[in-house]
């Protein structure tokens, strides 16, 4: 052979090599078997060099945690628990559960799958290592916790019965369980958030936020984005909202401290305060008060039994408001230069049903079914946008701001 043809061999044998590289199962350490306390353990551990696109955990049972590294190298840790009387039915068990780590392209997966049938009883543990160039990972556990710490992309958790927590994540996250909480720290993009049973929380996410849970309560601390949030019977709070909040709990109360945007919430059965919205709110309870301290824009605001009391501030209403309250009093408060006209009812009123700092035209009427009407009637600040405020069986009290003052055109 001529140094020539025996060079190209060796080049085609190098490019085969690296081809078959690319795909097929990596070559890992050989399974060590060892005593932990009570329990036989079976491990495996290895590392894939080269860089890695996307990384993907899928297995039958198992915790998995996810923490970042330095280099391009994939490095992983397995690890099979089972414990019993019998050493060798408790080996048996153990490799019943078949592990895998293969490679495609820039996809390194790894997977974990138990028997049809006779499911063994043992506990798994994945443990991945994955360096920041990593754009996406994937992970799916039918029964076991997740933790995904600093992945530098996309992050995708899905657990079928166990807790998540997710920290330092700087692409969009995916994180959904069918039976324990989601705790998310901090969020570099956008987030959706499920769990069919247990709390959420969320420390910072700068893009958009979708939060459900079936049967949770909800804590958002900031998002840069606009935030929607469902819950089946649990309690919402949000610190601050870069855009809109839209909420709907069918059982909890609601707790909104500052939006950029509109606000809109509604709840079966708990009250709702909104610290600011600068976009005005919307927002109904059917059993609970209603308390809106600093809102801009225009107000819709009704509950079917409790209180309201709202604090106008800002330039003017951006549109005209309605306040009703079917079992409880409603409290107004605003600057004495605030523009708005001022539409108060009082149905079935019970002495002095209607108090005002500012002066009223106070009307006695009766509706069609000869039921009392109170009206209250007047324009504050020259008069604006018409703010309809009613109640039924409770007083209404407009009051004049003493320490507030009202913006600079």
């Amino acid at each position: 052979m001529t140094p020539v043809v025996a060079g190209r061999a060796r080049l085609a044998a190098a490019i085969l090599a690296g081809i078959i590289g690319l795909a097929g199962p990596v070559r890992a350490q050989e399974p060590r078997y060892y005593v932990e306390g009570r329990k036989q353990v079976r491990e495996l551990a290895g590392s894939i060099p080269g860089a890695a696109g996307r990384v993907r955990i899928e297995t039958d049972r198992g915790t998995v945690r996810i923490h970042p590294t330095t280099g391009d190298a994939v490095a992983y840790r397995i690890r099979l628990r089972a414990g019993g009387p019998d050493p060798a039915e408790v080996r048996r068990r153990l490799d019943r559960m078949a592990i895998s780590a293969s490679r495609s392209g820039d996809l390194i997966e790894f997977s974990g799958s138990l028997p049809a049938r006779g499911s063994p009883r043992l506990e798994a543990e994945f443990e991945i290592a994955i360096p920041g160039s990593v754009r996406e990972v994937e992970v799916a556990t039918g029964a076991g916790d997740v933790e995904a710490v600093g992945a530098g992309g996309k992050v995708s958790v899905l657990t079928r019965g166990g807790r998540i927590v997710v920290r330092d994540i700087a692409g969009p996250l995916v994180a959904e369980t069918r039976g324990g909480d989601v705790l998310a720290g901090t969020v570099g993009s956008t987030a959706r958030l499920v769990s069919a049973g247990g709390n959420v929380s969320v420390d910072s996410a700068t893009g958009d936020l979708t939060v459900q849970t079936s049967g949770g309560d909800v804590r958002i601390g900031r998002a840069g984005g606009d935030v929607r949030v469902e819950t089946g019977g649990g309690n919402v709070r949000i610190d601050k909202a870069g855009r809109g909040v839209t909420i709907v709990s069918n059982g909890g109360s609601i707790e909104v401290g500052e939006a950029a945007g509109a606000i809109s919430a509604a709840s079966a059965g708990g009250g709702i305060r909104v610290g600011a919205a600068a976009g005005g709110i919307r927002c109904e309870t059917a059993a609970g008060p209603i308390v809106l301290d600093g809102v801009e824009g225009a107000i819709r605001a009704v509950t079917s039994s409790g209180s309201i009391h709202a604090l106008l501030e800002g330039k003017r209403l951006l549109g005209d408001s309605d306040l009703q309250a079917w079992q409880g009093d409603i409290v107004v408060t605003l600057p004495e230069s605030f523009p708005v006209t001022i539409r108060a009812f009082v149905d079935s009123p019970v002495g002095q049903g209607i108090e005002s700092d500012f002066p009223l035209r106070i009307l006695r009427d009766l509706e069609d079914n000869g039921r009392p009407l109170l009206i209250g009637e007047g324009a504050i600040g020259g008069g604006g946008p018409v703010l309809k405020i009613r109640t039924l069986g409770g007083r209404i009290h407009i009051l004049k701001a003493k320490n507030v003052k009202p913006e600079q055109p």
